[in-house]
């Protein structure tokens, strides 16, 4: 069961992001309408490319204008570029994902594309920022996330072989929608604090896809150890959400991984309990740190590696 403090924390947020969305309306507008877009080149991989950081750009998703922020390696001509592409938490988070400049200075250094997507503003308390795995609309965010993959491919030599999902909170909620219905295209997904329903309408492997879930085990929010109900009355409910470590079992479980390890590792007074499955199909990894003394906020560090980084190197182990 959700404890009280979940249960209001939950209903402030509901209670706030209808009111966030109107007093923003205005200067959604403005974004919009100030929005670059893309310019498509003939033969991208012929051209280089100079670093870029935070422009906010503008594709048309079946009729609707979406936006995200995008940050752009520098890099030589036939150099092929990896995109990652981050999901935003709640509550009108979308100016700040945690660790930005980091992840814009390692993309730089590693050569890959950083996207931070932004959520529509007109969406009810009970849908969220990112459509879940619930009816028609889920499919929204989707055909989003894949048009940014398929605009970018026009403008920049891309490689289309590497494409990794970021999130957290309800961002990291909206990566297994990623891991669910996109893994004929995205390689890997990781994320902090959030879950996915225990019984999703659809979750199928067309492809293959790693995970790597970190998670506080003394978040208030998205409780580690219970499952929990959410999102229902205004629209159809996505059902019960997964505990943590019933999600990552359900993962290992669908890549048919053969091992399963697990170490406890203590850094700067915070133990870390890390899984491990391998032998999975497709030579994916289904891992999970779930950290003792962690609650919802963003860790600078996990496990003594900075958590951008721990994040990319792990992403970028795994090609499609």
């Amino acid at each position: 069961m959700v404890n009280f403090g979940q249960t209001f924390f939950l209903a402030l947020i509901l209670i706030t992001m209808p009111l966030a969305g109107c007093i923003n309306n205005d200067s959604s507008v403005d974004k919009l309408e100030k929005a670059e877009t893309l310019v498509e080149v003939q033969n991208p991989c012929a051209e280089p490319t100079q670093a870029n950081t935070q422009s906010l750009t503008a594709v048309f998703v079946d009729g609707e204008k979406r936006m995200f922020r995008l940050s752009i390696p520098s890099s030589d001509a036939g150099v092929r570029l990896p995109i990652v592409i981050a999901f935003h938490g709640g509550g009108g988070a979308d100016e700040d994902f945690p660790q930005q400049s980091q992840f814009d200075q390692l993309g730089e250094q590693e050569k890959f594309i950083m996207v931070y997507a932004i959520a529509e503003e007109d969406r009810t308390a009970a849908e969220g920022e990112w459509y879940l795995n619930t009816a028609a609309t889920s499919r929204d965010d989707n055909d989003f996330s894949e048009t940014i993959v398929d605009e970018l491919s026009k403008a920049y030599c891309i490689d289309e072989d590497r494409l990794y999902a970021i999130g957290y909170s309800l961002g990291s909620m909206y990566t297994y929608e990623i891991a669910c219905q996109l893994n004929h295209r995205f390689a890997a997904v990781t994320s902090f604090a959030g879950t996915m329903p225990v019984d999703p309408k659809s979750c199928n492997l067309s492809g293959s896809v790693a995970v790597l879930h970190i998670h506080g085990k003394l978040d208030y929010i998205v409780d580690y150890d219970e499952d929990w109900d959410w999102k229902e009355g205004e629209m159809e409910g996505v059902g019960t959400m997964s505990n943590i470590p019933g999600m990552i079992d359900f993962w290992a479980d669908l890549s048919n991984c053969e091992t399963e390890d697990t170490h406890a590792h203590l850094f700067d007074g915070d133990e870390a309990e890390h899984v491990i499955h391998s032998d999975c199909d497709g030579d994916v990894r289904i891992e999970h740190y779930g950290m003792e003394a962690q609650e919802h906020t963003w860790p600078n560090e996990v496990d003594g590696t900075a958590t951008y980084r721990l994040m990319w190197n792990y992403l970028s182990e795994f090609t499609n």
